[in-house]
């Protein structure tokens, strides 16, 4: 990330932020670090590439996969913690739920210009809009969750757009670094692929072998361990993707049992992801 000259670093460190939580957080590791918009872009531009191949490949791979449930007792009973299905409060997206995420959110931001100046802004925002999840009452942040969610998509999106609307005057950036990037991006989800793929044999169960109806000796792969594919995969969608797409994930492949953990993990990305690489970035700087 050389070519991108003083902003390499930072564009190394925000894209590794992103394949932890999301594009949020690449927005928040730009912003606080004070990236040009054209870096910003190109660091965009390439790892939409990447994308293009990993969400097809993982889909590829989770097609056919049962649900990654525990195995049920000798009694035929299975854990009632695990695959039962988790219903929440969503209220609907109306004017007053609309007008107090805005309100809500204003108050976080500023909040976090207060406390944390220009450049510590959106890590302090980040924090109290954790804190304020964590203490207020689950109905009060349920009527929120459908509003908030669309706003705060949108608001990402038009980020998105407004970074690549100057369209050929960051073709120069996006060829002058096109290759450091790659090979940086590469060796990222090579290594994610690579931790994926160790812990799943280091740590996954022998095949048992069982005898079928014919009396014919058959191995069985547990797809109940903590390193089943199933489970690997959609942690590997909530950190590249986040929880949208990890959820996306578990219920088109029908893992029930894994819906609302994926939506905790790729949650648990967006809440560290940030500070993580601000601490790469101060450790490597």
């Amino acid at each position: 990330t050389t070519s991108l000259g003083v902003d390499g670093m930072v564009v190394a460190v925000a894209l590794m932020a992103k394949n932890v939580g999301g594009g949020v957080n690449y927005v928040a590791v730009c912003t606080t670090l004070g990236a040009s918009p054209n870096a910003i872009a190109a660091g965009l531009c390439v790892d939409n590439l990447f994308a293009l191949v990993y969400f097809p490949l993982v889909s590829a791979l989770s097609n056919g996969l049962p649900d990654a449930t525990l195995h049920s007792d000798q009694s035929g009973e299975s854990d009632p913690l695990v695959g039962s299905e988790v219903t929440e409060e969503e209220g609907s997206v109306t004017v007053e739920s609309v007008s107090t995420t805005f309100s809500v959110a204003a108050l976080v931001t500023w909040l976090g210009e207060r406390i944390g100046g220009t450049k510590a802004a959106l890590p302090v925002s980040t924090l109290l809009t954790l804190l304020l999840t964590t203490v207020s009452p689950p109905s009060f942040t349920a009527k929120l969750r459908k509003s908030a969610n669309l706003l705060g998509t949108t608001f990402l999106y038009l980020f998105f757009a407004t970074a690549g609307a100057p369209g050929l005057a960051i073709a120069d950036t996006v060829k002058s670094s096109f290759v450091g990037l790659v090979v940086y991006l590469t060796i990222l989800y090579m290594v994610h692929g690579a931790t994926l793929f160790g812990a799943r044999k280091l740590f996954s169960p022998k095949p048992q072998t069982i005898a079928d109806k014919d009396n014919t000796k058959v191995e069985t792969v547990n797809y109940s361990s903590v390193v089943a594919p199933q489970r690997l995969l959609v942690a590997s969608s909530a950190a590249i993707g986040g929880p949208a797409t990890a959820a996306a994930l578990a219920q088109a492949n029908g893992w029930d049992s894994l819906i609302a953990p994926s939506l905790l993990v790729g949650n648990l990305g967006y809440a560290v992801a940030t500070f993580v690489a601000l601490l790469q970035h101060w450790i490597l700087t």
